[in-house]
């Protein structure tokens, strides 16, 4: 049907509207199931119940669930659609008037199929047809073609989003997963992405304070069509409230597992990233539910990949830890043995702490670290790690903790930075960046060195430098490559400089070395976050977290 110049001049908009608001209102009451099937059906379906016949009432409701939350992003995908197309074709509308008004003004009258005509014959212009076009005539001419573009846009935005909602309609088959949301994701950000802003998005990167403007800029209905057209950026992007981070990261989990259904060939790096996402999305499956609570806060194919998983919400904490794991760390340990690190810190902080403040532990996995290899024959041979993986993960974890102070409701947290291994030198690169790092402590463990001479030169005063460092750990005597050159081993030429710069345990340092347990040479340096292999070291870094620097036990620096 072709569009008419009354059509669109008599558009009216409310029934367009009124569906908008029922879509958005279904899709929040489905997240809402979802939500509710999780922490009263799934939750303690897991927890009270074992056995075949629980496994497959687990199935089920885990089916349940799924659906419930893929409807809801659909029905969030509708209205987003409809709020493009009014979007549309209330600006093709106002141009209409614009014109419709202009031709009044100047004495023209429009037909209803969008010609512009002269208001009496007597104002047709006459004259010598060679002398060209006369003004009067080209006006009307251009009147007359803005008409048509105003009506040939709105039927082309009517065509536009009538095949988009088309994709939107479920048929039978429909497969109701992460990938086929993805997809419809992707195809309504065509149609509809400059319409609802979807491009005012800043790019990642961008200071973590302009983030935070920016969201906190837009409307509920803006924020939730960003969270619908993009979760991938808005989940990873500093500056950003964890708990929106948490739920746009879980739905880019779900997208990032099934891009990868059972059964399909995969490449090594492939394999050790799909089997990464899966162990993370157990773990916050397994930890549903409990204190404290997980929270997604980065997930991403990058590199080897990407995850950040924080125990508690950093947004309320008054004590923020974040862990940098460091050397052969791979995505799936942060559903492993990184996670467990995590919260047993934030367990620690909570036996240190009192008073009822509450705790944030974060393991961050933003960079790629580096890997000696399966065989890991000898881990105080750093000669695959050099310095550009720690530099630029120093300065992403650095812009990091700046979204964690962006977004922090209340008083600022006591934030306590803490680097292992190879993470050390990582923090340590953040801490030496332009500007510093916004830490109020700094806690190295398993350190090989963080690029620093001298603690001082961290940034937050070497009394606030704290190193843990067992004497049977090979890591913390690594030697720098210069000495390796000259002698071919270990430390001749000058003991405490390792592989990268002085050694923090040792007393020219300058930082503060606590009390950790001398374990076996080949256990030592993974045992600092454990409740009894450590020794002290949990305990003192529980201590450290929550501010009770006099309550550490200390240990002579080497």
């Amino acid at each position: 049907m072709t569009l008419t110049v009354r059509d669109l001049q008599n558009l009216r908009f409310s029934a367009l509207e009124g569906a908008k608001d029922e879509w958005a209102q279904i899709a929040r009451r489905l997240g809402g199931y979802c939500d509710r099937v999780d922490a009263h059906m799934l939750r303690p379906l897991s927890h009270d119940w074992s056995g075949e016949a629980a496994d497959k009432a687990q199935k089920r409701m885990t089916r349940l669930s799924d659906n419930f939350q893929f409807s809801s992003q659909e029905c969030a995908l509708v209205e987003t659609t409809l709020d493009g197309a009014i979007t549309e074709l209330r600006a093709q509308q106002k141009l209409l008037h614009q014109v419709l008004d202009d031709a009044t003004s100047k004495g023209y009258r429009v037909a209803p199929t969008g010609e512009v005509m002269y208001a009496d014959d007597g104002d047709i212009p006459t004259g010598d047809p060679d002398a060209g076009v006369p003004a009067k005539e080209q006006e009307r001419l251009g009147l007359e073609s803005d008409i048509f573009d105003a009506l040939r846009g709105a039927e082309e935005i009517d065509a536009r989003y009538r095949l988009a909602l088309t994709k939107l309609r479920a048929g039978r088959g429909l497969a109701v997963n992460g990938l086929e949301s993805d997809r419809d994701a992707a195809a309504i950000s065509k149609i509809a992405g400059v319409a609802v802003g979807l491009d005012s998005a800043p790019a990642k990167g961008t200071d973590p304070k302009k983030v935070r403007d920016w969201w906190k800029g837009l409307s509920k209905e803006e924020q939730e069509e960003q969270l619908a057209l993009n979760p991938s950026l808005i989940g990873n992007l500093d500056g950003i409230p964890a708990r929106t981070r948490d739920k746009a990261n879980r739905v880019n989990l779900d997208r990032l597992i099934a891009k990868y259904p059972p059964g399909s060939s995969l490449s090594s790096g492939a394999f050790r990233q799909q089997e990464g996402f899966e162990v993370i999305r157990a773990r916050l499956e397994k930890d549903a539910g409990k204190e404290p609570e997980p929270l997604l806060l980065g997930i991403g194919p990058e590199g080897q990949g990407r995850a950040i998983l924080s125990y508690g919400d950093p947004d309320t904490a008054d004590n923020v830890a974040a862990y940098v794991p460091g050397l052969d760390t791979q995505l799936r340990d942060v559903g492993l043995e990184d996670g467990d690190r995590a919260r047993n810190v934030w367990q620690s902080a909570r036996d240190a702490g009192g008073g009822g403040k509450k705790t944030a532990s974060i393991v961050w996995l933003g960079y790629d670290a580096p890997q000696l290899g399966q065989d890991r024959l000898n881990e105080s041979d750093l000669s695959v790690a050099g310095e550009e993986r720690g530099k630029q993960g120093g300065a992403d974890f650095g812009k990091f903790l700046d979204g964690v102070q962006a977004t922090h409701q209340g008083d600022r947290p006591h934030v306590t930075a803490i680097g292992h291994s190879y993470g050390s030198f990582t923090v340590g690169q953040a801490a030496q960046r332009e500007g510093g790092i916004p830490a109020d402590d700094i806690i190295l463990v398993g350190s090989p060195g963080t690029g620093a001479q001298r603690a001082e030169q961290l940034g937050v005063g070497a009394d606030h430098v704290w190193v843990g460092a067992a004497d049977t750990d090979p890591v913390t005597h690594a030697p720098s490559d210069l000495e390796k050159s000259f002698v071919g081993v270990g430390h001749v030429i000058e003991p405490h400089e390792l592989h990268f710069g002085q050694d923090p345990a040792s007393r020219g340092f300058g930082g503060i070395r606590f009390g950790v347990a001398n374990g076996d040479p080949g256990d030592a340096h993974s045992e600092y976050f454990k409740k009894k292999e450590g020794g002290d070291s949990l305990e003192n870094i529980g201590k450290i977290v929550a501010g009770k620097r006099a309550e550490v036990t200390i240990q002579a620096g080497r």
